[in-house]
């Protein structure tokens, strides 16, 4: 089920946030509305919560102009073919290499319905290329901003510098933990905040996952690289860093994102052998 985390009318658009189920993972998407026209940003992951994403969309009374994805993440993209079936008229659109992860569809599927049944879908629409610097949404600009390696190797922020706001995908995490699985960068990644936070200062700071705030949210998933940096040493094993995490952050969201590590112990279920405490399951 999703939830509204966020509602805000700033220098005539308006910014909505929802949330998806924390079973879900809980990855956040954004709509942006002019008087009369609208963007999403992201799509949510499970077939359910697309769903109701598109109603939401619709009861805004608004024109879905466009839909964008920040990255090739299944929990931002999922939702697709519900958006695109609510909305055949509306392009979804995305970088080239955040599209050539998307392609890679069909083997993550067998990994994500293992753990979701039919709420993953068998076939996977492929969004159009994002080309160009900007969108113009009623006048208002939304900028792209093309990130180094951080959370994953392609993503895209999406900036809009008439509401001092800044969508940033799975680059921001609030009071959740990051998912270091696919780069296990954190100095490239602290470069790509760097790079957001000198777009100027931000009111609006909207994450991959957790709560919406201002430049607190960055400075919070800075604070989070730093640790990690000093606690994820090289032969470090990824039990002990994820017990020296938790110790340090104890009240993040997402706490099975640090047992998650590259190769066949990835998934939801592969890394119980690590010795994954019971409670991250929910058990």
């Amino acid at each position: 089920m999703l939830t509204t985390i966020f509602s805000e009318q700033r220098n005539g658009l308006r910014f909505d946030v929802f949330a998806g189920s924390e079973a879900a993972l809980s990855p956040n998407c954004v709509l942006i509305s002019g008087e009369h026209d609208a963007i999403l940003i992201d799509v949510q992951f499970v077939i359910d919560e697309a769903r109701e994403l598109a109603d939401r969309v619709r009861d805004s009374g608004k024109q879905l102009k466009a839909a964008f994805i920040t990255h090739a993440h299944p929990d931002h993209y999922g939702g697709m073919g519900e958006i695109a079936s609510a909305f055949p008229d509306t392009p979804i659109l995305a970088r080239q290499g955040v599209i050539d992860g998307i392609l890679e569809w069909p083997a993550k599927r067998l990994h994500w319905q293992e753990a979701y049944g039919d709420q993953i879908p068998d076939e996977m629409p492929v969004p159009e290329p994002l080309t160009g610097d900007s969108y113009s949404l009623e006048g208002h600009a939304v900028v792209f901003v093309d990130l180094p390696v951080a959370e994953t190797v392609h993503a895209t922020a999406f900036h809009v510098p008439d509401a001092q706001a800044v969508i940033a995908g799975d680059l921001l995490n609030h009071h959740s933990h990051c998912y270091m699985a696919d780069t296990n960068n954190p100095a490239s990644w602290l470069t790509a905040l760097d790079q957001v936070q000198a777009l100027g200062e931000h009111r609006i700071v909207v994450p991959g996952h957790g709560s919406v705030g201002g430049e607190e949210v960055i400075d919070d998933t800075r604070a989070w690289l730093e640790d990690y940096q000093e606690v994820a040493k090289p032969r470090v094993p990824v039990a002990d860093i994820a017990r020296e995490m938790s110790r340090r952050h104890p009240d993040r969201a997402l706490p099975l994102l640090l047992w998650l590590t590259r190769g066949p112990s990835f998934g939801l279920v592969g890394p119980r052998e690590l010795g994954v405490p019971p409670e991250v399951f929910g058990g």
